[in-house]
């Protein structure tokens, strides 16, 4: 029950700033979209994103609270999502540099970049997520650093 305490602390700390950051840029209007360039789309889903994956991670931890799902496939079910963002934000980030670098276009009517940003949300949320599912390990490593 302490672990969803801390989760829930945590949730209200990057709700702060996601909210905080969506009504800045509702402030700010259309005017800014022609000084950012014609690719800045503020219309990224980064409180719904960040509020879905707080819940399912709370969801899932339940299950393995009271022994539902086995820790192992509570692990296994955060792995596959940290390493599916990571895959796909990891390539469209190429794939977006080379874009950039040589001028071409993107042959498919997809606005990479959305997808880009959304998937990277995704994964920065779920490193949050398997730091403390692995946190054990995490602080012995961190520990470890300091005392060389």
């Amino acid at each position: 029950m302490k672990n969803i305490l801390i989760v829930l602390l945590i949730i209200s700390f990057l709700a702060l700033p996601a909210v905080y950051a969506q009504d800045d840029n509702q402030q700010t209007g259309q005017d800014s979209n022609s000084a950012r360039g014609e690719g800045y789309n503020p219309e990224y889903n980064i409180l719904p994103i960040i509020i879905s994956l707080f819940i399912i991670y709370l969801f899932t931890y339940l299950l393995f609270d009271i022994k539902t799902i086995k820790r192992r496939t509570f692990k296994r079910i955060w792995s596959i999502i940290l390493l599916g963002s990571f895959l796909f934000s990891g390539s469209s980030g190429i794939v977006l540099t080379l874009l950039s670098d040589y001028k071409l276009q993107f042959p498919l009517d997809f606005n990479l970049l959305f997808w880009h940003v959304e998937l990277s949300v995704i994964m920065a949320i779920t490193l949050i997520f398997h730091i403390h599912i692995h946190w054990k390990a995490t602080k012995k490593f961190i520990m470890g650093s300091f005392q060389k």
